[in-house]
């Protein structure tokens, strides 16, 4: 009785380890993401098309630059609120003012 339960034992170890090994990449690949870089853009609004470049280039200077102001991890590689405004407010408020005078 007890080689059978031990015997029950090991097969079902041996059978949960050989199921969870090809799943084991799948799961990593989900989880770990890359960057993609951006595709130059050739839509028919001259502001944006010049505007986004720089707002993602002003995004990652930000970001970099407050790296270690914030506790929470996932504020050292995305932005805060306020620096999305900050920047979206440089790059856009500022451009569209500008086109106004």
């Amino acid at each position: 009785m007890v080689h059978r339960l031990l015997g029950l034992l090991i097969l079902s170890s041996i059978t949960i380890l050989l199921i969870s090994i090809p799943f084991k990449g799948t799961f990593i690949n989900v989880v770990s993401g890359q960057a993609v870089p951006l595709i130059p853009l050739t839509g028919g609004n001259a502001t944006l098309n010049s505007g986004i470049p720089k707002f993602y280039n002003c995004i990652e200077k930000e970001v970099k630059g407050s790296k270690n102001v914030n506790d929470d991890p996932y504020f050292k590689s995305e932005p805060t609120k306020a620096e999305v405004f900050k920047c979206y407010n440089m790059i856009f408020k500022e451009s569209e003012q500008e086109s106004v005078s």
